[in-house]
């Protein structure tokens, strides 16, 4: 598979699907030029088609999904060789399916991942086909990297292609998870961002809509078993260990901090931001601050610009939450709830990396029927409340903190049991 790369160009990647658009991410987007020898698309077209796209979101034009999905574009002519086809064209498709999210062109609210998140995280319906995965090409690396190794890339785009045929088993877990080498020194490789940003799009495609699998043959048909006279109960599942929280932070630890980029498919937080808070962190530990355990569960972190990749969501959480109680003193600091109101406004910590959290459905449904009962309402009962039990998420770093739900129950089985409820 001949996959070289080309010219670059400065540019935000315009390919990652897990948020809607907003205006201003039509009004930085940019494209890399075409391969050598390929002509794009005519880059005056589509610019000025953007600006009616962007125009459309601040609600000064009205384009409908249908108008751009069958937008068409020149061949660019002359010296310019326009904008790269098939990034141009995965952009439109995003903006096809932004418009078709939010059609009096308001964005729909829906919880960001991470206690500190701003922005929604909605997934489009985005589709590749076999043949756009056989088509993709990727840059050369930038000034100073390295680049993934093309031979491994390839394999793996190979296996891309096979499983949207059927032909094989890829998931979206292994896309997610995959490490590729950089490239064998003296060679060139394809561009690490162009390869994440283009994942990122399978990792999203393949949780929205699951590939097609190869047929399983029906399995033989066994003898029967005889019943066992006396049925073993199922062992429940041990909760898993909870781990130390560590010594105290000093401002040394915050100086030096360092967050992982969060895996494919999810963009992270804004790095300016989360940097800028831990200096005010390490300040209020010398004395030039003064935030306070509030402030720090109340900071909020902006995305990064479609296609790039900030600081690990799970992995600032799960610091911040150490520096909340080290700041707090040795009790959380929850707030007392007394209204539906005053619970829906209550951020729930997911749960840090390494530990597996409750079911965040589970718990959801618990806290709206507690909810409606603190309003009045027929809802739970502080003994449904106080024999509540959630199961743990499958994967780790996932679902809410145990720890701060297991605080947060009993004081309002508390405070509906004050009510006599």
């Amino acid at each position: 598979m001949d996959r070289a790369g080309y010219e670059q160009r400065q540019h935000a990647a315009p390919a990652h699907p897990a948020p809607l658009l907003t205006a201003q991410d039509v009004a930085q987007v940019a494209f890399h030029r075409p391969p050598r020898g390929e002509r794009g698309y005519d880059a005056g077209e589509v610019d000025a088609f953007l600006d009616l796209v962007e125009d459309t979101m601040r609600g000064k034009d009205f384009l409908s999904r249908e108008d751009v999905l069958k937008i068409k574009f020149s061949p660019a002519g002359g010296k310019d060789p326009g904008y790269d086809v098939n990034e141009v064209n995965v952009f439109i498709q995003l903006v096809a399916d932004t418009l078709r999210s939010t059609p009096q062109r308001q964005q729909k609210s829906a919880p960001a991942q991470g206690a500190h998140a701003t922005s929604s995280r909605l997934t489009p319906a985005m589709r590749l086909t076999p043949e756009d995965v056989a088509a993709v090409r990727f840059h050369k690396p930038r000034a100073g990297t390295k680049g993934y190794h093309e031979g491994q890339i390839d394999a793996f785009l190979d296996r891309i292609e096979a499983t949207l045929r059927g032909e094989d088993e890829l998931t979206s877990e292994e896309v997610q998870n995959t490490e590729f080498s950089p490239a064998a020194a003296g060679t060139y490789g394809y561009d690490e961002e162009d390869v994440d940003t283009f994942l990122d799009l399978v990792v999203v495609m393949f949780e929205t809509a699951p590939p097609p699998r190869r047929p399983v043959a029906p399995p033989p048909v066994a003898a029967p078993v005889p019943a066992p006279v006396k049925p073993v109960a199922a062992k429940a599942p041990t909760p898993p260990p909870r781990r130390p929280d560590g010594p105290k932070l000093t401002p040394q630890d915050i100086r030096d901090v360092g967050f992982h980029r969060p895996p494919r498919g999810r963009r992270g937080y804004q790095e300016s931001q989360v940097d800028a808070f831990l200096d005010r962190i390490e300040a209020t530990m010398l004395g030039r601050d003064n935030l306070t355990a509030k402030d720090i569960r109340d900071a909020r972190f902006s995305r990064p610009l479609i296609g790039r990749r900030g600081y690990d969501e799970s992995e600032v959480d799960a610091f911040l939450a150490r520096v909340e109680k080290q700041l707090s003193g040795p009790v959380r600091s929850i707030q007392p709830v007394r209204s539906w109101k005053e619970l829906r406004q209550l951020r729930i910590p997911t749960a840090p990396p390494g530990q597996r959290g409750y079911r965040i459905a589970q718990v959801d449904r618990m806290l709206e029927e507690i909810g409606v009962a603190l309003d009045g309402m027929l809802g739970a009962s502080s003994e449904e409340v106080a024999k509540a039990k959630f199961t743990y998420s499958l994967l780790t770093g996932q679902g809410y903190d145990s720890s701060f739900i297991d605080e947060l129950l009993p004081m309002l089985a508390a405070e509906l049991r004050r009510r006599g409820r």
